[in-house]
């Protein structure tokens, strides 16, 4: 095909999803604004160009359709090197299995017990500053009790805790390069190497040990299978609750009300975490079209990429009323901050755990806090979007 054959992409609507200032300023702000000025779906010249939702109907249709819109690159653009994460990047049929092989370890009951270890650790945490008066949140709490939780899980040694939490920092970092990050994959990689060997060698009462004798349709899975699906929870046990813990903070620091009430009553507390979850999710999941498609009456072609922002599900006024405020009275909370569809995240009933031990803890113990205005509270852009800096204070 010439390149006067090539079909146009339009409507077009410059947008940078990795370094616009806008995003890295406060990228919830920047999507909120994108959401009120851009059409419902458009197309950005930026990254080799990939198409963006901008509804939160258009990301369900996008998240919820794998036959059309597939999982295998997750980065735009499509980095055929990135390493294999097992489910994650696998569509139908071949992804069903391995879920469900998968599902018995994150479901609640399986969780449950781990519930009195999350508050230790939060209580460990919070005892390190409170007598401080003051904090930065994301190095001191937010990245510090997710990494502990997950690693004593799965089975890494607690002692690697600053190496591993650095190696996802710098994986995340939405600046890295392709080759960045395939070197820091690497890495990751070799640690994951390392621990599953041990474990085939001499299983322990840890995750990884009994996903290792879990079988997929009738046979135990190999160990490139388990070093894929090790990659792929090392990332998103490692960041993901700190990120929706970070935002949370952060809105908390300044609603008042919010703030007293989960002081007055506890008993709201899970109401809260799913309300912040809603306004504040933080993922732009990539996607990449297999066939030609139409969305919202446009033109999608296969071969292009698109980018479906999750929080726009969270905001859609025919999902929750007045969605821009932060509301524990709402009878539903209807997001997508754990995805949807069959990538719907397995980890989801484990994060809400630690969220709600977290905010229990801290209310119980120190209450009231503010923000203390340093001027480096920027965010990280990128697939999933982050809170660098938060220095919060209490009296």
């Amino acid at each position: 095909m010439t390149e006067s054959q090539v079909p146009a992409r339009s409507p077009v609507y410059e947008f940078d999803y990795v370094a616009d200032p806008g995003v890295l300023a406060d990228c919830h702000a920047r999507y909120w604004e994108l959401k009120e000025t851009a059409p419902p779906v458009f197309w950005t010249n930026a990254h080799g160009g990939h198409w963006v939702c901008n509804t939160g109907a258009a990301v369900q249709h996008v998240v919820r359709h794998p036959e059309i819109f597939s999982s295998r690159y997750l980065s735009i653009p499509p980095n055929p090197n990135q390493p294999k994460m097992i489910p994650e990047m696998l569509d139908p049929p071949e992804h069903r299995p391995y879920r469900q092989m998968l599902r018995p370890f994150f479901e609640s009951k399986a969780i449950e017990p781990l519930e009195a270890r999350v508050a230790e650790w939060t209580d460990r945490l919070l005892g390190e500053v409170a007598g401080s008066g003051e904090c930065e949140f994301v190095a001191a709490i937010a990245s510090r009790l997710p990494v502990a939780v997950f690693m004593e899980l799965f089975g890494f040694p607690m002692e690697r805790f600053d190496e591993f939490r650095r190696l996802v920092v710098s994986f995340f970092n939405s600046q890295a390069s392709n080759e960045e990050r395939n070197a820091l994959a690497q890495q990751i990689l070799g640690h994951l190497t390392e621990l599953i060997r041990a474990r085939m060698a001499e299983p322990r009462d840890d995750m990884i040990s009994k996903i290792i004798a879990s079988e997929i349709d009738g046979r135990q899975p190999s160990f490139e299978e388990l070093m894929s699906i090790g990659f792929l929870m090392f990332l998103a046990g490692l960041d993901t609750v700190t990120n929706a813990m970070s935002f949370g903070m952060r809105h908390l620091a300044h609603d008042d009300g919010l703030r007293q009430r989960a002081i007055d009553d506890p008993v709201v507390i899970p109401s809260m975490v799913e309300e912040l979850l809603r306004r504040y999710a933080f993922v732009a999941t990539p996607r990449y079209i297999v066939e030609d498609t139409e969305l919202e009456g446009v033109r999608l072609f296969a071969g292009d990429s698109i980018l479906a922002p999750l929080p726009l599900v969270g905001w859609d006024e025919d999902l929750a009323e007045d969605p821009k405020t932060v509301s524990v009275e709402r009878q539903f909370y209807r997001h997508a901050a754990f995805g949807s569809g069959i990538h719907t995240c397995l980890g989801l009933h484990l994060a809400r755990m630690e969220l709600i031990v977290f905010y229990r803890a801290w209310f119980g113990r120190i209450g009231h806090f503010r923000q203390i205005e340093k001027g480096d509270e920027s965010c990280r852009g990128g697939s999933v979007m982050a809170l660098e800096h938060l220095h919060l204070a209490w009296e």
